[in-house]
């Protein structure tokens, strides 16, 4: 026998045998993914521990008992919250900071980074405040008191002490404290981001000859001051509401939904008759609109809308309402009233949200679109909505699916999400914000000054309508531009 075919000694095949499973270990390793990514996601919620402010003009003063926190321009005043994040598992896909504004308006506040590990408000004031870091988000806008929420995500990672200065962008900016009442809160998703269930095949009953529906908001200029136009829109044009509701007229739709400031500047029943009537009110016996804050006049102690009521009539509902509801197809909508100064509010209890409430449990239907005209969310220099809160958790509660607002002159779409302004594909509200009824267009520096979260598609030189297709348990939607316009925006959703 050969030395090359002598057998091997046993100790050199187990190396061979060794080294193999190593290598196999090694592979396995580099492919399955830790423990951290594979953790299932989780959604926390964790209170304010501590919260103050502290005053350059009183550097020894400690304002930790207060029941209000400040900020105010050049870092004059600046606050700071701490919280105790515990129990996390994977990796940190989302954090939001959510936190209760009591200034009526606001052009918002910033949130950065701060050293304060052990941050204790019974002690700490400007001479011995925690160093502030680098900004992680902004507010943007807000236009009364109500819960903000500002994307923190940057500054949770897992386990630990997180501390938060906030500090104001340009106004003096004042917050409730947890001595308030209403603490602020640090919500953190885990994992990876939460996950529809897999989109269903498109049916095969779904057709164009579903009813389709078309709306925008912010619509026919004031006959008495500006020039109205029937000239193909174009950027920086004005007073479109001819080419638009052109569109409307094109394309056969069973509803019409003006999302507010239908009639600028004060919606009297005579500049409705001379501007909104000749493009618009073209389409009037199938109108189903709700007001803006240009229908309404201010009448000594109160608020007049009634040139916007006589105008539309039954359609606008109850002129002490100004909010109904009506099916088309399988589908539910409900217009809201978005001016709580001429009702009794907004908020919970109002009337309004008690009958919201009811409207939705007598109306549980498997689609449910709702609209009014100011947003709840919006990165348009408009901002943020907080007295639509409420609304917001009323329609997420009973599985409403799209949310549509104008205001702001300008098209965004909202990725779905749930009222903490958290991405939530499963059960989250899909919002539009469509102000691009003909009104006019706002300078592009000043469109979009702070994205917020889950905004998806923006656009601000382009006047149209959106229009939907609503299905036996969906939508299509497709934005489609005036005569001029080239942007557009199309797509598929599911009801929940």
């Amino acid at each position: 026998m050969s030395s090359d075919e002598r057998p091997r000694p046993r100790h050199t095949r187990l190396a061979v045998l060794t080294t193999g499973v190593a290598l196999v270990l090694l592979l396995a390793v580099a492919v399955v993914p830790d423990d951290r990514r594979a953790a299932p996601g989780q959604y926390l919620t964790f209170p304010v521990v501590a919260d103050t402010y502290v005053s350059a003009a009183q550097p020894h003063t400690v304002f930790g008992a207060s029941r209000t926190l400040l900020t105010a321009p050049w870092r004059s005043k600046r606050a700071y919250l701490r919280f105790v994040v515990t129990g996390v598992r994977g990796r940190v896909t989302a954090a939001t900071l959510r936190i209760y504004v009591t200034s009526k308006l606001t052009r918002g506040f910033q949130v950065a980074a701060a050293d304060g590990a052990g941050l204790d408000e019974r002690t700490t004031a400007n001479a011995n405040a925690p160093g502030v870091g680098a900004i992680v988000g902004s507010s943007g806008t807000v236009t009364g008191k109500g819960w903000s929420f500002v994307s923190v995500t940057p500054l949770v990672e897992g386990d630990g002490s997180v501390t938060i200065a906030l500090l104001a962008s340009e106004d003096v900016t004042t917050f409730a404290s947890r001595e308030s009442g209403a603490a602020a809160q640090l919500i953190v998703r885990t994992g990876r981001p939460p996950l529809a269930a897999a989109a269903p095949a498109r049916p095969a009953g779904w057709s164009a000859r579903d009813p389709v529906i078309g709306a925008a908001g912010d619509i026919a200029c004031d006959p008495t001051v500006e020039e109205i136009s029937e000239q193909p829109a174009s950027a920086g044009a004005r007073c479109q509401q001819m080419p638009t509701s052109d569109l409307l007229l094109r394309d056969g739709v069973v509803a019409v939904l003006p999302l507010g400031d239908n009639q600028y500047e004060d919606g009297t029943l005579a500049k409705y008759r001379t501007s909104y009537a000749p493009s618009w009110g073209r389409l009037k016996q199938i109108t189903r609109p709700v007001p803006g804050n240009h229908e309404y006049v201010r009448s000594g102690d109160s608020l007049d809308a009634s040139g916007y009521f006589r105008y539309f009539g039954a359609a606008a509902g109850d002129p002490a309402k100004g909010y109904y509801s009506y099916d088309i197809g399988s589908w539910h909508l409900i217009a809201l009233n978005s001016q709580c100064g001429a009702l009794d509010g907004c908020r919970a209890g109002s009337r309004q949200e008690q009958w919201l409430r009811r409207d939705l449990a007598d109306h549980p239907a498997r689609c449910t679109l709702a609209y009014w005209h100011e947003p709840r969310f919006s990165s348009g220099p408009h901002g943020q909505e907080p007295v639509y809160d409420d609304f917001w958790r009323d329609l997420y509660a009973a599985g409403a699916d799209v949310v549509l607002n104008g205001h702001n002159h300008v098209y965004e779409r909202f990725a779905p999400q749930d009222p903490d302004a958290q991405l939530d594909p499963a059960r989250g509200i899909r919002e539009f914000v469509v102000g691009t009824g003909g009104r006019n267009h706002y300078s592009p520096a000043y469109a979009f000054p702070t994205v917020q979260p889950n905004s998806e598609v923006r656009n601000a030189q382009t006047f149209g309508v959106l229009m939907l297709t609503l299905h036996d348990g969906g939508y299509d939607w497709h934005f489609v531009p005036a005569a001029g316009g080239t942007f557009t925006d199309a797509g598929t959703g599911y009801c929940h």
